[in-house]
């Protein structure tokens, strides 16, 4: 077995940790410290009591299940198995020696052989190459909170995209609604502004929450379309890594497909050059400049298909030497 690059990373705590991990650490405390020094203050007391203990119960519910989903090892049983007995040999236990170990696994399921773990793997795992190690039921490595979501820790990383998701809401309403009632309001909000910086002025609140806003709704776009995109695989019922080897392999059938159709619009011009047929001549080549730059098919008589472009072809001829007929 060749020796690996990367060190098997145990799971999203284990260093080294990532720039865009570090981000996540920082972002989400200043979000929490301008709620409650820019925003808290501005809102009325009841209503500064509700949002506050609603984004705060979103922020700790978010950051714990954010933790649940970096702590878990998402390792496939088999190799987290493994790595128990070799343990347990060096260590002359001999757990496994007297038959106590059970594995956490189904021994019939089909398994695949990893000749980076050099172990014994489901169909489902994949290997990682950031973090080193097959992860079972393999979805995809998640930058921000440097591991690995497969299996075991997939329902704590979709959870923390909802509950994210949620508190940023709830923080850009409240700044919305606030930086509307200080312009459009009775003023007692403006009030409240002008004297929490003691500057006589209500701008640097309003600044200040302006950036947030951007950054929330920034933010919310990203994470939001993430979140609607594990929406869509778990109707469709397929990981992330599905999603990117089916995406794929249909990009790599549409070029084959439009390489065949550019052999076929060349084969196709010349024959309809041989029959004298010159409208047909540029409805191909102009309805193949249009597919090309635009991705508008509708002007081409050529198909992607063979089968339907054949079809069509033919009734074009057809067609054409039936109106050569009847001006005969």
């Amino acid at each position: 077995m060749s020796e690996s690059v990367n060190p098997t990373r145990k799971n999203g705590l284990s260093s080294p940790h990532t720039p865009a991990q570090i981000s996540t650490w920082i972002f989400l405390p200043v979000l929490v410290v301008e709620f409650f020094l820019v925003l808290f203050p501005l809102l009325p007391r009841l209503p500064a009591i509700l949002c506050t203990i609603l984004f705060c119960a979103l922020a700790g519910i978010s950051v714990g299940y954010a933790y649940m989903a970096m702590k878990i090892d998402p390792s496939d049983p088999r190799l987290l198995d493994n790595h128990q007995h070799n343990s347990s040999n060096n260590n002359n236990q001999g757990d496994n020696a007297n038959g106590s170990h059970r594995p956490r696994w189904n021994p019939q399921d089909p398994t695949k052989q990893c000749w980076i773990c050099d172990v014994q793997v489901g169909v489902k795992s994949m290997h990682c190459k950031f973090c080193n190690k097959c992860v079972d039921h393999f979805d995809h490595h998640c930058m921000w909170l440097n591991t690995c979501v497969g299996k075991a820790n997939y329902k704590y990383f979709f959870r923390t995209l909802v509950f994210i998701n949620l508190m940023l809401f709830v923080q850009t309403a409240v700044q919305i609604a606030l930086v509307v009632d200080i312009f459009l309001g009775k003023g007692n909000t403006r009030n409240r502004a002008d004297a929490w910086f003691e500057v006589g002025t209500h701008i640097p609140v309003v600044v200040i929450m302006g950036i947030f806003i951007f950054l929330d709704v920034a933010s919310l776009s990203l994470i939001g379309q993430l979140l609607i995109f594990h929406l869509k695989l778990q109707k469709e019922g397929i990981s992330t890594y599905g999603y990117i080897v089916r995406d794929n392999q249909k990009r790599r059938e549409r070029t084959k497909k439009l390489n065949e159709l550019t052999h076929r619009r060349k084969s196709a011009i010349n024959t309809a050059k041989e029959e004298g047929s010159r409208c047909l001549v540029v409805r191909l080549e102009n309805g193949g400049r249009i597919r090309e730059k635009f991705g508008i098919s509708c002007c081409d008589p050529l198909s992607l298909d063979a089968t339907d472009s054949k079809s069509k072809t033919k009734n074009e001829n057809a067609s054409n030497g039936n109106t050569d007929a009847d001006n005969v």
